[in-house]
Protein backbone atom coordinates (compact mmCIF):
# COMPACT_ATOMS: atom_id res chain seq x y z
CA UNK A 1 0.00 0.00 0.00
CA UNK A 2 2.69 2.27 0.85
CA UNK A 3 4.69 2.06 -2.41
CA UNK A 4 1.24 2.30 -4.41
CA UNK A 5 1.26 5.89 -2.56
CA UNK A 6 4.65 6.30 -3.45
CA UNK A 7 3.93 5.80 -7.00
CA UNK A 8 0.76 7.99 -6.88
CA UNK A 9 2.47 10.58 -5.42
CA UNK A 10 5.26 10.57 -8.03
CA UNK A 11 2.92 10.75 -10.71
CA UNK A 12 0.74 14.00 -9.03
CA UNK A 13 4.16 15.79 -8.90
CA UNK A 14 5.16 15.06 -12.48
CA UNK A 15 1.70 16.27 -13.40
CA UNK A 16 2.09 19.35 -11.73
CA UNK A 17 5.71 20.20 -12.81
CA UNK A 18 4.12 19.99 -16.61
CA UNK A 19 0.88 21.87 -16.02
CA UNK A 20 -0.40 24.39 -17.58
CA UNK A 21 0.20 27.99 -15.91
CA UNK A 22 -2.68 29.24 -13.82
CA UNK A 23 -2.53 31.92 -15.63
CA UNK A 24 -2.08 30.66 -19.42
CA UNK A 25 -6.02 31.82 -20.51
CA UNK A 26 -6.77 35.86 -20.59
CA UNK A 27 -9.58 35.44 -18.34
CA UNK A 28 -7.45 34.03 -15.87
CA UNK A 29 -4.92 36.95 -15.53
CA UNK A 30 -2.99 37.48 -12.83
CA UNK A 31 -2.95 40.70 -11.13
CA UNK A 32 0.23 42.64 -10.37
CA UNK A 33 1.73 45.74 -8.50
CA UNK A 34 3.77 48.38 -8.75
CA UNK A 35 7.22 47.25 -7.89
CA UNK A 36 6.60 43.59 -7.34
CA UNK A 37 8.91 40.79 -8.05
CA UNK A 38 6.66 38.77 -9.75
CA UNK A 39 8.27 34.89 -10.49
CA UNK A 40 6.55 33.31 -13.78
CA UNK A 41 6.72 30.05 -16.18
CA UNK A 42 5.54 29.90 -19.47
CA UNK A 43 6.57 26.22 -19.90
CA UNK A 44 3.55 24.19 -21.20
CA UNK A 45 1.73 27.38 -21.76
CA UNK A 46 -0.67 27.12 -24.69
CA UNK A 47 -0.83 30.28 -27.44
CA UNK A 48 -3.96 31.88 -26.72
CA UNK A 49 -3.52 35.90 -27.48
CA UNK A 50 -3.84 37.26 -31.73
CA UNK A 51 -1.47 37.84 -33.78
CA UNK A 52 -0.16 41.70 -33.90
CA UNK A 53 1.42 42.61 -37.49
CA UNK A 54 2.63 45.81 -35.45
CA UNK A 55 4.80 43.66 -33.56
CA UNK A 56 7.58 43.35 -35.58
CA UNK A 57 10.47 40.88 -34.69
CA UNK A 58 12.56 38.46 -37.25
CA UNK A 59 11.91 34.69 -38.34
CA UNK A 60 8.92 33.74 -40.92
CA UNK A 61 5.97 34.80 -37.88
CA UNK A 62 7.19 38.51 -37.04
CA UNK A 63 3.30 39.30 -35.51
CA UNK A 64 3.06 36.62 -32.97
CA UNK A 65 3.78 36.05 -29.21
CA UNK A 66 4.11 32.10 -28.33
CA UNK A 67 3.05 30.10 -25.31
CA UNK A 68 1.76 33.45 -23.97
CA UNK A 69 0.34 34.24 -20.05
CA UNK A 70 -1.50 37.12 -18.73
CA UNK A 71 -1.51 39.12 -15.86
CA UNK A 72 -3.58 42.82 -15.05
CA UNK A 73 -1.91 46.15 -13.76
CA UNK A 74 -3.33 48.74 -11.98
CA UNK A 75 -1.38 51.79 -12.15
CA UNK A 76 -1.08 53.94 -8.56
CA UNK A 77 0.59 56.87 -10.40
CA UNK A 78 0.12 58.44 -13.54
CA UNK A 79 2.97 58.86 -16.02
CA UNK A 80 4.89 56.22 -17.42
CA UNK A 81 5.69 52.29 -16.83
CA UNK A 82 8.69 50.27 -16.92
CA UNK A 83 7.94 46.54 -17.59
CA UNK A 84 10.94 45.06 -17.57
CA UNK A 85 12.14 41.31 -17.67
CA UNK A 86 16.43 42.39 -18.80
CA UNK A 87 18.70 40.11 -17.12
CA UNK A 88 15.91 37.95 -15.19
CA UNK A 89 15.02 35.11 -17.82
CA UNK A 90 15.90 32.32 -19.17
CA UNK A 91 14.63 32.33 -22.98
CA UNK A 92 13.76 34.80 -25.54
CA UNK A 93 11.27 36.85 -24.40
CA UNK A 94 8.29 38.85 -26.15
CA UNK A 95 5.67 41.27 -24.94
CA UNK A 96 2.31 43.24 -25.49
CA UNK A 97 -0.02 45.44 -23.35
CA UNK A 98 -3.15 46.62 -23.89
CA UNK A 99 -4.92 49.68 -23.57
CA UNK A 100 -6.87 50.39 -20.66
CA UNK A 101 -10.22 48.72 -19.73
CA UNK A 102 -9.37 45.75 -22.82
CA UNK A 103 -11.52 42.97 -22.19
CA UNK A 104 -10.59 38.84 -22.98
CA UNK A 105 -9.07 38.56 -25.98
CA UNK A 106 -8.21 41.74 -26.77
CA UNK A 107 -8.00 42.62 -30.68
CA UNK A 108 -5.75 44.19 -32.73
CA UNK A 109 -7.32 47.73 -32.20
CA UNK A 110 -6.38 47.59 -27.84
CA UNK A 111 -2.73 46.73 -28.34
CA UNK A 112 -1.15 49.47 -26.29
CA UNK A 113 2.70 48.85 -26.82
CA UNK A 114 4.77 45.50 -27.69
CA UNK A 115 8.67 44.23 -27.52
CA UNK A 116 10.62 42.05 -28.39
CA UNK A 117 14.18 42.52 -27.50
CA UNK A 118 14.54 45.19 -24.91
CA UNK A 119 17.44 48.26 -25.43
CA UNK A 120 21.53 47.48 -24.70
CA UNK A 121 21.82 45.09 -22.09
CA UNK A 122 18.77 43.73 -22.09
CA UNK A 123 19.66 41.13 -25.12
CA UNK A 124 16.58 39.17 -26.12
CA UNK A 125 14.84 39.79 -22.93
CA UNK A 126 11.93 42.01 -23.26
CA UNK A 127 11.23 45.54 -21.59
CA UNK A 128 8.63 47.94 -22.42
CA UNK A 129 7.32 51.41 -21.67
CA UNK A 130 3.88 52.21 -21.38
CA UNK A 131 1.60 55.38 -20.47
CA UNK A 132 -0.44 55.16 -17.51
CA UNK A 133 -2.83 56.85 -15.46
CA UNK A 134 -3.21 56.32 -11.58
CA UNK A 135 -6.52 53.95 -11.26
CA UNK A 136 -6.63 52.26 -14.84
CA UNK A 137 -5.94 48.46 -15.30
CA UNK A 138 -4.17 47.86 -18.12
CA UNK A 139 -3.98 44.25 -19.57
CA UNK A 140 -0.17 42.68 -19.91
CA UNK A 141 0.75 39.14 -21.65
CA UNK A 142 4.24 37.58 -21.57
CA UNK A 143 5.15 35.12 -23.99
CA UNK A 144 8.23 34.25 -26.39
CA UNK A 145 9.92 34.76 -29.54
CA UNK A 146 9.35 31.97 -32.45
CA UNK A 147 10.10 31.47 -36.21
CA UNK A 148 7.09 29.79 -37.06
CA UNK A 149 6.53 27.73 -34.00
CA UNK A 150 6.70 26.30 -31.63
CA UNK A 151 7.33 29.75 -29.92
CA UNK A 152 10.02 30.11 -27.05
CA UNK A 153 8.97 29.11 -23.68
CA UNK A 154 10.50 29.26 -19.90
CA UNK A 155 11.05 31.18 -16.74
CA UNK A 156 12.04 34.02 -14.65
CA UNK A 157 11.11 37.38 -12.97
CA UNK A 158 9.40 40.67 -14.04
CA UNK A 159 9.08 43.88 -12.19
CA UNK A 160 6.81 46.83 -13.03
CA UNK A 161 8.45 49.94 -12.27
CA UNK A 162 7.37 53.96 -12.35
CA UNK A 163 9.66 55.32 -14.78
CA UNK A 164 11.78 58.47 -14.58
CA UNK A 165 13.27 59.59 -17.77
CA UNK A 166 17.18 60.50 -17.87
CA UNK A 167 16.53 63.03 -20.30
CA UNK A 168 13.94 65.33 -20.09
CA UNK A 169 12.49 64.98 -23.29
CA UNK A 170 12.84 60.98 -23.69
CA UNK A 171 9.17 60.81 -24.29
CA UNK A 172 7.03 61.82 -27.24
CA UNK A 173 4.57 63.68 -24.51
CA UNK A 174 7.36 65.62 -23.14
CA UNK A 175 8.83 66.80 -26.45
CA UNK A 176 10.14 69.88 -26.51
CA UNK A 177 9.03 73.11 -28.29
CA UNK A 178 11.91 74.61 -30.88
CA UNK A 179 11.56 77.15 -33.57
CA UNK A 180 14.08 77.71 -36.37
CA UNK A 181 17.70 77.09 -34.33
CA UNK A 182 21.76 76.84 -35.53
CA UNK A 183 23.38 74.11 -33.63
CA UNK A 184 21.27 73.54 -31.18
CA UNK A 185 23.11 71.03 -28.01
CA UNK A 186 21.28 67.88 -27.47
CA UNK A 187 21.90 64.44 -25.96
CA UNK A 188 19.98 60.87 -26.53
CA UNK A 189 22.40 59.31 -23.87
CA UNK A 190 20.30 57.18 -21.66
CA UNK A 191 17.34 57.83 -23.54
CA UNK A 192 15.21 54.85 -23.84
CA UNK A 193 12.75 54.40 -27.26
CA UNK A 194 9.07 54.81 -27.31
CA UNK A 195 8.92 56.28 -30.87
CA UNK A 196 7.38 53.25 -33.13
CA UNK A 197 9.00 50.95 -35.76
CA UNK A 198 8.83 51.19 -39.16
CA UNK A 199 9.76 47.59 -40.65
CA UNK A 200 8.14 48.63 -44.34
CA UNK A 201 10.77 51.10 -44.87
CA UNK A 202 8.28 53.47 -46.65
CA UNK A 203 10.83 55.84 -46.89
CA UNK A 204 14.20 54.15 -47.52
CA UNK A 205 15.47 55.75 -43.87
CA UNK A 206 15.07 52.64 -41.76
CA UNK A 207 16.98 49.83 -43.76
CA UNK A 208 19.94 47.48 -42.60
CA UNK A 209 17.76 45.86 -40.13
CA UNK A 210 16.82 48.34 -37.82
CA UNK A 211 13.31 49.36 -38.30
CA UNK A 212 13.63 52.57 -36.02
CA UNK A 213 15.75 55.42 -34.23
CA UNK A 214 16.42 54.02 -30.80
CA UNK A 215 17.41 56.08 -27.52
CA UNK A 216 15.22 58.38 -29.36
CA UNK A 217 14.08 62.02 -28.03
CA UNK A 218 11.60 64.46 -28.96
CA UNK A 219 10.93 68.07 -30.07
CA UNK A 220 7.47 69.66 -31.66
CA UNK A 221 8.05 72.63 -34.26
CA UNK A 222 5.25 75.17 -35.07
CA UNK A 223 6.08 77.20 -38.31
CA UNK A 224 5.31 80.87 -38.84
CA UNK A 225 5.53 80.55 -42.24
CA UNK A 226 5.10 78.42 -45.37
CA UNK A 227 7.96 76.69 -47.27
CA UNK A 228 10.75 74.79 -46.55
CA UNK A 229 13.07 73.51 -43.61
CA UNK A 230 16.27 71.46 -43.49
CA UNK A 231 16.79 69.52 -40.28
CA UNK A 232 20.43 68.13 -39.40
CA UNK A 233 23.10 66.76 -37.15
CA UNK A 234 25.21 66.85 -40.41
CA UNK A 235 28.74 66.41 -38.75
CA UNK A 236 27.92 68.09 -35.36
CA UNK A 237 27.40 64.80 -33.48
CA UNK A 238 29.28 62.37 -31.81
CA UNK A 239 26.96 59.01 -32.94
CA UNK A 240 24.99 57.09 -35.81
CA UNK A 241 21.82 59.34 -35.92
CA UNK A 242 18.30 59.03 -37.92
CA UNK A 243 16.06 61.95 -37.85
CA UNK A 244 12.48 61.21 -38.28
CA UNK A 245 9.75 63.75 -38.73
CA UNK A 246 5.95 62.78 -37.84
CA UNK A 247 2.65 65.34 -38.75
CA UNK A 248 1.59 67.74 -39.55
CA UNK A 249 -0.35 67.50 -36.07
CA UNK A 250 0.45 64.40 -35.05
CA UNK A 251 -0.45 62.74 -31.49
CA UNK A 252 1.84 61.69 -29.25
CA UNK A 253 2.85 58.64 -29.15
CA UNK A 254 2.95 59.07 -33.47
CA UNK A 255 2.35 55.59 -35.45
CA UNK A 256 4.06 54.53 -38.58
CA UNK A 257 1.47 56.25 -40.59
CA UNK A 258 1.93 59.59 -39.16
CA UNK A 259 5.82 59.47 -40.67
CA UNK A 260 6.17 62.27 -42.81
CA UNK A 261 10.02 63.11 -43.65
CA UNK A 262 13.07 60.78 -42.21
CA UNK A 263 16.58 60.68 -43.03
CA UNK A 264 19.30 58.22 -42.08
CA UNK A 265 22.49 59.41 -43.32
CA UNK A 266 22.44 62.50 -45.10
CA UNK A 267 24.36 63.51 -48.32
CA UNK A 268 27.86 65.20 -47.67
CA UNK A 269 27.05 64.10 -44.11
CA UNK A 270 30.34 62.31 -42.34
CA UNK A 271 30.16 59.73 -39.74
CA UNK A 272 26.59 58.46 -40.42
CA UNK A 273 25.32 61.93 -39.47
CA UNK A 274 21.95 62.83 -40.79
CA UNK A 275 19.94 65.76 -42.81
CA UNK A 276 16.50 65.84 -44.25
CA UNK A 277 14.26 68.46 -45.89
CA UNK A 278 10.94 68.89 -45.65
CA UNK A 279 8.20 71.13 -46.62
CA UNK A 280 6.08 72.87 -43.69
CA UNK A 281 2.99 75.02 -43.44
CA UNK A 282 2.06 77.97 -41.20
CA UNK A 283 0.59 76.97 -37.79
CA UNK A 284 0.80 73.32 -38.38
CA UNK A 285 3.24 71.45 -35.42
CA UNK A 286 5.49 68.74 -36.80
CA UNK A 287 6.70 66.24 -33.77
CA UNK A 288 10.70 65.60 -34.77
CA UNK A 289 12.43 62.46 -33.56
CA UNK A 290 16.13 62.10 -33.38
CA UNK A 291 17.73 58.70 -32.19
CA UNK A 292 20.26 56.30 -33.18
CA UNK A 293 21.08 53.93 -35.61
CA UNK A 294 20.74 50.62 -33.70
CA UNK A 295 19.76 52.29 -30.19
CA UNK A 296 23.51 54.28 -30.88
CA UNK A 297 24.10 57.14 -28.11
CA UNK A 298 25.83 60.09 -27.93
CA UNK A 299 25.71 64.49 -28.35
CA UNK A 300 26.11 66.86 -29.82
CA UNK A 301 24.36 70.20 -31.99
CA UNK A 302 21.59 69.67 -34.49
CA UNK A 303 20.35 72.98 -36.78
CA UNK A 304 16.87 73.88 -37.98
CA UNK A 305 17.10 75.86 -40.44
CA UNK A 306 14.59 77.51 -43.39
CA UNK A 307 16.02 76.16 -47.12
CA UNK A 308 15.24 77.06 -50.49
CA UNK A 309 14.56 73.70 -51.57
CA UNK A 310 17.09 72.05 -53.54
CA UNK A 311 16.97 71.84 -57.01
CA UNK A 312 16.74 68.26 -58.04
CA UNK A 313 19.00 67.25 -61.83
CA UNK A 314 16.84 67.20 -64.72
CA UNK A 315 17.20 63.89 -65.05
CA UNK A 316 16.08 62.67 -61.41
CA UNK A 317 13.09 60.86 -62.45
CA UNK A 318 12.82 57.47 -64.54
CA UNK A 319 10.19 59.21 -66.49
CA UNK A 320 12.17 61.96 -67.83
CA UNK A 321 15.62 60.77 -68.75
CA UNK A 322 18.11 61.82 -70.09
CA UNK A 323 19.34 60.82 -74.26
CA UNK A 324 22.70 59.16 -74.83
CA UNK A 325 23.48 57.66 -77.64
CA UNK A 326 26.30 54.88 -78.79
CA UNK A 327 29.83 56.12 -79.24
CA UNK A 328 32.54 54.88 -82.10
CA UNK A 329 36.06 54.08 -79.69
CA UNK A 330 38.09 56.48 -81.04
CA UNK A 331 35.04 59.41 -80.08
CA UNK A 332 34.73 57.67 -76.31
CA UNK A 333 39.01 57.34 -76.36
CA UNK A 334 39.05 61.07 -77.08
CA UNK A 335 36.20 61.76 -74.66
CA UNK A 336 34.77 64.34 -77.41
CA UNK A 337 31.20 63.45 -76.53
CA UNK A 338 30.10 61.75 -72.93
CA UNK A 339 27.06 62.23 -71.23
CA UNK A 340 27.76 64.00 -68.03
CA UNK A 341 25.60 64.61 -64.57
CA UNK A 342 25.56 64.63 -61.17
CA UNK A 343 23.93 62.59 -58.03
CA UNK A 344 23.87 65.14 -55.96
CA UNK A 345 20.25 66.89 -54.55
CA UNK A 346 18.65 63.73 -56.40
CA UNK A 347 15.78 62.57 -54.48
CA UNK A 348 14.49 59.32 -53.53
CA UNK A 349 11.28 57.30 -54.41
CA UNK A 350 11.57 54.21 -52.60
CA UNK A 351 8.02 52.60 -53.65
CA UNK A 352 9.88 49.70 -55.86
CA UNK A 353 12.89 51.00 -55.79
CA UNK A 354 14.92 48.43 -57.22
CA UNK A 355 18.45 48.07 -55.60
CA UNK A 356 21.51 47.59 -58.36
CA UNK A 357 22.36 43.25 -58.51
CA UNK A 358 26.29 44.46 -58.12
CA UNK A 359 25.16 46.01 -54.81
CA UNK A 360 26.75 43.84 -52.39
CA UNK A 361 24.89 44.77 -49.28
CA UNK A 362 21.21 44.29 -49.97
CA UNK A 363 20.33 45.59 -46.41
CA UNK A 364 18.42 48.84 -47.98
CA UNK A 365 19.58 52.48 -48.07
CA UNK A 366 18.63 55.73 -49.52
CA UNK A 367 19.75 56.63 -53.09
CA UNK A 368 20.00 59.36 -55.27
CA UNK A 369 19.89 58.36 -58.59
CA UNK A 370 19.48 59.79 -62.28
CA UNK A 371 18.42 58.21 -65.74
CA UNK A 372 19.46 58.29 -69.22
CA UNK A 373 17.77 56.59 -72.44
CA UNK A 374 19.52 55.29 -75.53
CA UNK A 375 18.87 52.97 -78.56
CA UNK A 376 21.00 49.71 -78.47
CA UNK A 377 20.99 50.31 -82.85
CA UNK A 378 21.14 46.39 -82.89
CA UNK A 379 23.89 45.87 -81.15
CA UNK A 380 24.86 42.76 -78.98
CA UNK A 381 27.06 44.10 -77.54
CA UNK A 382 28.58 47.32 -75.92
CA UNK A 383 31.35 48.70 -73.59
CA UNK A 384 29.70 50.79 -70.39
CA UNK A 385 32.09 53.27 -69.41
CA UNK A 386 31.42 55.40 -65.92
CA UNK A 387 33.71 57.90 -64.68
CA UNK A 388 33.68 59.59 -61.27
CA UNK A 389 34.50 63.49 -62.08
CA UNK A 390 34.18 64.42 -58.30
CA UNK A 391 36.93 62.63 -56.19
CA UNK A 392 35.57 60.21 -53.98
CA UNK A 393 32.36 59.70 -55.17
CA UNK A 394 30.97 56.47 -55.73
CA UNK A 395 28.32 55.29 -58.05
CA UNK A 396 26.48 52.41 -59.06
CA UNK A 397 25.31 51.75 -63.06
CA UNK A 398 22.79 49.81 -64.50
CA UNK A 399 19.96 48.74 -67.14
CA UNK A 400 16.36 48.93 -67.34
CA UNK A 401 14.05 47.25 -70.21
CA UNK A 402 11.55 50.05 -68.84
CA UNK A 403 10.75 52.46 -64.95
CA UNK A 404 9.66 49.15 -63.84
CA UNK A 405 12.07 46.33 -65.21
CA UNK A 406 15.65 45.98 -64.54
CA UNK A 407 17.44 43.84 -66.20
CA UNK A 408 18.68 41.22 -65.32
CA UNK A 409 22.79 40.59 -65.33
CA UNK A 410 22.15 36.52 -66.10
CA UNK A 411 20.36 37.61 -69.68
CA UNK A 412 22.41 40.52 -70.03
CA UNK A 413 25.82 39.79 -68.40
CA UNK A 414 27.85 42.58 -67.52
CA UNK A 415 24.59 45.29 -67.51
CA UNK A 416 25.85 46.25 -63.93
CA UNK A 417 28.85 48.44 -62.50
CA UNK A 418 30.33 50.64 -60.04
CA UNK A 419 33.03 52.58 -59.21
CA UNK A 420 35.52 52.79 -56.36
CA UNK A 421 37.67 55.51 -54.96
CA UNK A 422 40.97 53.93 -56.03
CA UNK A 423 39.49 52.88 -59.45
CA UNK A 424 37.15 56.17 -60.14
CA UNK A 425 37.45 55.41 -63.87
CA UNK A 426 35.67 51.88 -64.58
CA UNK A 427 34.54 49.59 -67.69
CA UNK A 428 31.95 46.85 -68.26
CA UNK A 429 30.86 44.91 -71.64
CA UNK A 430 26.98 43.99 -71.39
CA UNK A 431 26.86 41.20 -73.74
CA UNK A 432 23.73 39.05 -74.79
CA UNK A 433 21.79 42.32 -76.15
CA UNK A 434 19.29 41.05 -79.16
CA UNK A 435 20.18 42.14 -82.80
CA UNK A 436 17.25 44.29 -83.37
CA UNK A 437 17.57 47.77 -81.90
CA UNK A 438 15.79 48.62 -78.55
CA UNK A 439 15.35 51.45 -76.05
CA UNK A 440 16.90 50.83 -72.63
CA UNK A 441 17.09 53.16 -69.76
CA UNK A 442 20.68 53.60 -67.67
CA UNK A 443 20.58 54.40 -63.70
CA UNK A 444 23.87 55.98 -62.35
CA UNK A 445 22.74 55.88 -58.56
CA UNK A 446 24.64 57.14 -55.51
CA UNK A 447 23.71 54.83 -52.05
CA UNK A 448 23.80 57.89 -49.90
CA UNK A 449 23.42 55.95 -47.10
CA UNK A 450 26.83 55.05 -47.20
CA UNK A 451 28.90 56.61 -49.87
CA UNK A 452 29.17 60.14 -51.35
CA UNK A 453 27.17 61.37 -54.23
CA UNK A 454 28.65 64.14 -56.65
CA UNK A 455 29.51 64.62 -60.62
CA UNK A 456 30.09 61.82 -62.88
CA UNK A 457 30.18 61.01 -67.09
CA UNK A 458 29.05 57.95 -68.82
CA UNK A 459 29.68 56.94 -72.53
CA UNK A 460 27.99 53.40 -74.25
CA UNK A 461 30.38 52.48 -77.17
CA UNK A 462 29.69 49.89 -80.14
CA UNK A 463 29.78 49.04 -83.46
CA UNK A 464 26.99 50.29 -85.01
CA UNK A 465 27.31 54.50 -83.87
CA UNK A 466 24.62 56.30 -83.85
CA UNK A 467 24.70 58.64 -86.85
CA UNK A 468 26.49 55.70 -89.00
CA UNK A 469 23.73 56.15 -91.55
CA UNK A 470 23.03 60.37 -91.18
CA UNK A 471 26.07 61.76 -89.78
CA UNK A 472 25.67 64.53 -86.64
CA UNK A 473 25.82 68.20 -88.59
CA UNK A 474 28.21 69.31 -85.79
CA UNK A 475 32.18 68.10 -86.02
CA UNK A 476 35.52 69.01 -84.32
CA UNK A 477 33.98 70.72 -81.83
CA UNK A 478 36.64 72.19 -80.00
CA UNK A 479 36.70 74.73 -76.61
CA UNK A 480 39.50 77.01 -75.91
CA UNK A 481 41.38 78.06 -73.60
CA UNK A 482 40.63 75.33 -71.41
CA UNK A 483 40.35 76.05 -68.40
CA UNK A 484 39.38 79.27 -68.76
CA UNK A 485 38.82 82.19 -67.10
CA UNK A 486 36.88 85.44 -68.88
CA UNK A 487 36.15 83.64 -72.24
CA UNK A 488 35.51 80.64 -73.48
CA UNK A 489 35.76 79.71 -77.47
CA UNK A 490 34.06 77.04 -79.49
CA UNK A 491 35.57 75.86 -82.47
CA UNK A 492 33.48 73.66 -84.81
CA UNK A 493 32.84 72.75 -88.37
CA UNK A 494 29.32 72.28 -89.74
CA UNK A 495 28.43 69.71 -92.61
CA UNK A 496 25.63 71.68 -94.13
CA UNK A 497 23.96 75.37 -93.68
CA UNK A 498 22.13 74.87 -90.66
CA UNK A 499 20.44 76.81 -87.78
CA UNK A 500 22.64 76.94 -85.04
CA UNK A 501 22.97 77.63 -81.41
CA UNK A 502 25.80 77.91 -78.93
CA UNK A 503 24.83 77.24 -75.07
CA UNK A 504 26.70 77.02 -71.91
CA UNK A 505 25.09 74.20 -69.09
CA UNK A 506 25.91 73.05 -65.58
CA UNK A 507 26.82 69.49 -64.15
CA UNK A 508 22.78 69.41 -63.74
CA UNK A 509 22.23 69.97 -67.62
CA UNK A 510 20.62 73.21 -66.71
CA UNK A 511 20.98 76.15 -69.64
CA UNK A 512 23.31 79.28 -68.36
CA UNK A 513 23.37 80.93 -71.61
CA UNK A 514 22.56 80.66 -74.99
CA UNK A 515 23.14 82.37 -78.26
CA UNK A 516 21.44 81.64 -80.92
CA UNK A 517 23.43 81.97 -84.74
CA UNK A 518 20.92 82.09 -87.10
CA UNK A 519 21.56 80.34 -90.37
CA UNK A 520 25.19 79.74 -90.73
CA UNK A 521 26.36 77.96 -94.31
CA UNK A 522 28.64 74.75 -93.97
CA UNK A 523 32.15 74.91 -92.94
CA UNK A 524 34.89 76.24 -90.05
CA UNK A 525 33.09 78.53 -87.20
CA UNK A 526 34.83 80.20 -84.43
CA UNK A 527 32.23 81.55 -81.39
CA UNK A 528 33.28 83.10 -78.27
CA UNK A 529 31.04 83.15 -74.61
CA UNK A 530 31.81 85.37 -71.04
CA UNK A 531 32.37 83.02 -68.60
CA UNK A 532 33.98 85.63 -66.46
CA UNK A 533 31.01 85.89 -64.03
CA UNK A 534 30.39 82.06 -63.43
CA UNK A 535 31.66 79.99 -60.02
CA UNK A 536 34.70 78.33 -60.62
CA UNK A 537 33.85 74.59 -61.52
CA UNK A 538 33.20 72.12 -64.49
CA UNK A 539 30.79 73.41 -67.21
CA UNK A 540 29.67 72.23 -70.72
CA UNK A 541 29.44 74.16 -74.13
CA UNK A 542 26.98 72.78 -76.52
CA UNK A 543 26.67 73.24 -79.70
CA UNK A 544 23.59 72.70 -81.68
CA UNK A 545 22.94 72.38 -86.03
CA UNK A 546 18.78 71.64 -86.66
CA UNK A 547 18.20 70.21 -83.74
CA UNK A 548 21.82 67.68 -83.60
CA UNK A 549 24.31 68.22 -80.81
CA UNK A 550 27.23 68.29 -79.37
CA UNK A 551 28.63 68.87 -76.18
CA UNK A 552 32.05 69.37 -74.40
CA UNK A 553 33.40 69.62 -71.39
CA UNK A 554 35.32 72.45 -70.10
CA UNK A 555 36.64 74.23 -66.73
CA UNK A 556 36.36 77.79 -65.71
CA UNK A 557 39.13 79.15 -62.96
Amino acid sequence: MKKTLLILWAALASMALYAQPANDNCEDAIAVTTGEQVTFTTIDATDVGPAHPDCGSGGTTPDSIFNDIWYTYTADFTGQARWSMCGTVDYDTKIAVYVAGATCLPGDADLLICNDDGPGACDVASEALFDVTSGDTYLLRLGGYGDGGPGEEGSGTFTITEFIPAVPNDNCSNAIAIGLVDEYQFTNIDATTDGPDHPGDPNGCFGFNDPGAGSDVWYTFTPDFDGFVQWATCNTITFDSRLVVYGPNAACPPTADDLYACNDDGQGCASFSSSVNFQVQSGQTYLLRVGGFGGDQGQGAFSLTEIEPPIPPVNDNCTEPDSAYILSQDEANTFETFFAGTTVNGTFDSDGYVLPQCLTNQNGGEFSDVWYSFNTLGNTELELRLNAVTEGALFFVDLFLDCGNQVDTLTFPGACLFNTISEPFVTTTVSGLPAEPITLLVRVSTRLTSDPPGEFFIQLVGDIISGTEEPALVEELVAFPNPASNQIVASFNLLESSDVQVSLLNLLGESITARRLGQLPAGKHVESLSVSTLPNGIYFLRVTANGQARTIKFVKK
